[in-house]
Parts: structure tokens; C-alpha cells; sequence
């Protein structure tokens, strides 16, 4: 039966144009007609005739019925005829809610909900923040970018996911309002440019939306691209195209969003969400030090804690007291001098007694003063052994941090050979995980010797 060649049929006022009566996502339907008892009784036949032949029933009991501007008494009927209840917008569709008006933040709670219900479920494991960082991007992140490919979202919602997610950083399942160690705008740079590669939400939900400006421009075979151009451009040039007072606030959102690209889309060249993204944030200098620390050689919480020193965000004896925390800064490991980065990690007697013993053990000479900025300038070995010597650099100092924070709590001062095998044992785990490929045979017998 095809309803929508019946005389007596009325379509919605929005869907006659493109003869739109039902959209179907595995068993999720919505159907639409005019509110009439007609178009109802045809449109419920239809359904009828779909159920016997696909053994595909409605449960009366999870279904509803929208109307708006109808008598009461058809509502009545519709009650009575369908065994459903009347509902009120917004109805949640394939896990979001689909509100008839502006987007509110009432809307967005359950997603939320769901961002600390995640952490609340997987943040009961012991995490490092490297941990953290993975499953902000790998799950967090997911969560609202679903949300970020359909809406523009309240700033509101957005800034909350962000606190949470910022707070999970750096304190775990435990929020505190602590300010944190690392800004949030350099922490949602690329990684090239020295940030931990998170996304700005809203950057990224523009982006993402610019996808459907896209799509209307090109005249994507896409339900959706064929009613807005029926209902909303018409026979206009979507370029030049200025949406009628009356439009909805999605649609005006979406040409606040073409005003955006404009340049980018003259352009010719195919749209993508991340060019989108770059559009607005535009890339700048790669930092000197992106390549020793953020790779995949080097133990992901070795990375992260090296990531700190290069942003010199580590709670040193000199930050603490500038931060009126403590009343002096002297090194916690020999006592002497102010501990800051500089100090601890080359300065200290300690310190500078592992970094021989380091030197003897690898046979490569270690940084006597600034680590980055000798791995930048240190040209004279391979590629492989370069990373390789980044790994065991970036060992020692996570460690020597690991003996501070021992003297600084517990009291513990370790010997320095204990801290030296913690290194090699690191150093050699990490190795065995790596798939070394290296033509040069003096480097594999280096190898073979640490």
C-alpha cells in the first residue's frame, strides 16, 4: 500500500514537498502525516500491512504521538485507536533528545550524565595521567562528539564537559576545584605544537557542523540536503542565500556557520571536519622538543611527566613557595641549593652522580645542563639510537622526580644504584616492545649491550 498516492492521504505541512512519512533506524520509527483522522487511519493501515509482512510489531507501551494544533477530541481518538499515549517534545531519538526549539541545557543534562557516569565506571582503576589522557580522548571526547555532529551545543554544556574532563586529569575520579597544572588551551593543542592533542569542543562542534554546509552546497544525496533546499533555499544560491525570520534556530545556526567558511568552501576543495577545525584554529610552530617526547618509543607516563618539565608546570620547591605554600625552597635530595627544574634534574650532587653512572652504563654522553635542548642539537648518531638514548632520558629523569617526591614525603633517600637499575630495568622493557628496525650493525650491538 502506498500511502502517500492516496487521495484521501494529507501529508505533514513540512514533509509534502519531498513526500516524507516515515524515517526508520533499525527499530526506531517515526511517521508523520497531518492531524487528521484520515491521514491517521491510512497511515496506521500501512503500518498494519508492514507488521504482517515483517512479523514487526509496535509495543504500545514504548510508543508515543506528538501533535501540535490539534482538537482534543482527535487526540482522544488517537489514543483510543492506537492504545498510545500523547507526548511532549523533546522525545529522545537513537540517544539524544530531539527538541521542537532552541537546543536548552536542560536538554543536554543526560549527556552529562553520561561523561560522569563514564569516570564513575573507569575511573575506579588506578590511572596514570597517561591513562587519563586516553581515556579522555578515546572515550570522553566520543561521547560528545556524537552530540557535536547533530547540534550546535549550549556553551554551558560544552565548558561542563571540559571541567570534567579537566578535573579527571589531573585529580582522578575525585573532582577538585585545585587550579591545574597545564592550562586547558595549551593542553587542546596538536601535539607539534606542544599541547596533548584534546580538541577544543567547540572549535570542533563547529567544525563538525560545517559538515551539513557542506553537504547543502554540493547537493548531497542526502534526506535531510533534499528538505532544506525543498523547504527552506528553494531556487536560491545557498552562498548567497539569508534565511527568513521565521526559520528555525538550528537552520539560523547553521548560516551562522556557512558565514564562517565561506573562504574556506570557495575554495572548491573538499570539506572535512578537520580542515574545518584547523580553519579556525590555523596551526603555528612546531615546538623544538615534540619529537624526543611525545612518541611512541618512550613509556606513555615517561612522556607525560616529560611533557610537564618542558612546560616547566612541575611542583618544584620554588613554585610551591611562590604559590605561598611552603616557606622555602631548598632542595629536598642534598639540601643545598633552591630547587627548581634546572637544579633538580642537573644541579643536584644526586642528580649529577646518576647521570654518571647512566653515562658508564650506556656509553653515550648524558645532558650536563638543559636535556631538550641537547637531544635537539645531538646530530652525530642514528635515528634509532637517538630514540633510544630519548628513552633512557626520559627514565632517568621520571625517576629522579620518583626519588624527590620519596625525600620530600616518606623521608626515603634511595641509593644511587637502585635508581639506576630502576632505569635499566625501564629502559630494557620498553625495548622489548619496540619492533627496532635498524640497518646499522654497531647500533644492534649497542642494543644488545644496555
Amino acid at each position: 500500500m502506498i500511502v502517500q498516492k492516496h487521495k484521501k492521504f494529507r501529508h505533514h505541512p513540512l514533509c509534502k514537498r519531498i513526500n516524507l512519512t516515515h524515517l526508520c533506524f533499525a527499530d526506531d520509527l517515526i511517521m508523520f502525516c497531518k492531524g487528521e483522522r484520515a491521514s491517521i487511519d491510512l497511515l496506521l493501515k500501512a503500518f498494519n500491512y508492514f507488521s504482517k509482512a515483517t512479523g514487526l510489531v509496535m509495543n504500545s507501551g514504548k510508543s508515543n504521538f506528538y501533535t501540535n494544533g490539534v482538537p482534543a477530541s482527535l487526540v482522544q481518538e488517537i489514543e483510543q485507536v492506537t492504545g498510545m499515549k500523547r507526548s511532549a517534545v523533546p522525545f529522545r531519538y537513537l540517544g539524544i533528545n530531539v527538541p521542537s526549539k532552541r537546543l536548552s541545557i536542560m536538554d543536554c543534562n543526560c549527556l552529562i550524565e553520561n561523561v560522569v557516569a563514564k569516570i564513575r565506571a573507569l575511573g575506579s582503576r588506578k590511572l596514570s595521567y597517561a591513562g587519563r589522557v586516553v581515556l579522555i580522548q578515546s572515550v570522553l571526547s566520543t561521547l560528545h562528539c556524537y552530540w557535536a555532529r547533530i547540534f550546535i551545543l549550549p556553551k554551558t554544556i560544552i565548558g561542563a564537559i571540559e571541567k570534567i574532563c579537566r578535573q579527571y586529569l589531573w585529580y582522578g575520579k575525585d573532582p577538585k576545584e585545585n587550579p591545574a597544572l597545564v592550562v586547558w588551551e595549551k593542553i587542546c593543542r596538536p601535539k607539534k605544537q606542544g599541547g596533548l592533542g584534546f580538541r577544543d569542543l567547540h572549535t570542533w562542534n563547529i567544525a563538525t557542523i560545517g559538515t551539513y554546509v557542506w553537504w547543502v552546497q554540493q547537493k548531497t544525496d542526502h534526506l535531510w540536503v533534499r528538505w532544506v533546499h525543498a523547504v527552506y533555499i528553494k531556487s536560491a544560491n545557498w552562498m548567497d542565500y539569508e534565511p527568513r525570520s521565521g526559520a528555525s534556530w538550528a537552520w539560523r545556526k547553521i548560516f551562522q556557520v556557512k558565514n564562517m567558511f565561506k573562504n574556506l568552501l570557495s575554495t572548491g576543495e573538499p570539506y572535512t571536519a578537520q580542515k574545518g577545525y584547523f580553519f579556525l584554529k590555523p596551526l603555528t610552530d612546531k615546538v623544538a622538543w615534540y619529537p624526543w617526547i611525545l612518541n611512541k618509543w618512550i613509556c606513555p607516563k615517561h612522556s607525560f611527566f616529560c611533557w610537564l618539565v618542558a612546560q616547566n608546570r612541575l611542583l618544584t620547591q620554588d613554585r610551591l613557595v611562590r604559590m605561598g605554600i611552603l616557606d622555602t625552597n631548598s632542595c629536598e635530595v642534598c639540601g643545598v641549593m633552591a630547587e627548581d627544574h634546572s637544579h633538580l634534574f642537573f644541579g643536584c650532587a644526586f642528580s649529577k652522580q646518576c647521570h654518571i653512572l647512566v653515562q658508564n652504563w650506556c656509553n653515550v654522553l648524558v645532558p650536563a645542563h638543559d636535556c631538550i635542548q641537547w637531544w635537539i642539537k645531538w646530530r652525530t648518531h642514528s635515528a634509532t639510537k637517538k630514540k633510544i638514548i630519548g628513552v633512557i632520558l626520559a627514565s632517568l629523569m621520571y625517576h629522579l622526580w620518583q626519588h624527590r617526591n620519596a625525600c620530600r614525603i616518606d623521608k626515603i633517600v634511595m641509593k644511587l644504584v637502585c635508581l639506576v637499575q630502576k632505569v635499566q630495568q625501564d629502559v630494557r622493557a620498553r625495548l622489548q616492545l619496540l619492533d627496532l628496525k635498524c640497518n646499522s650493525r654497531s647500533v644492534l650491538d649497542w642494543v644488545k649491550n644496555l
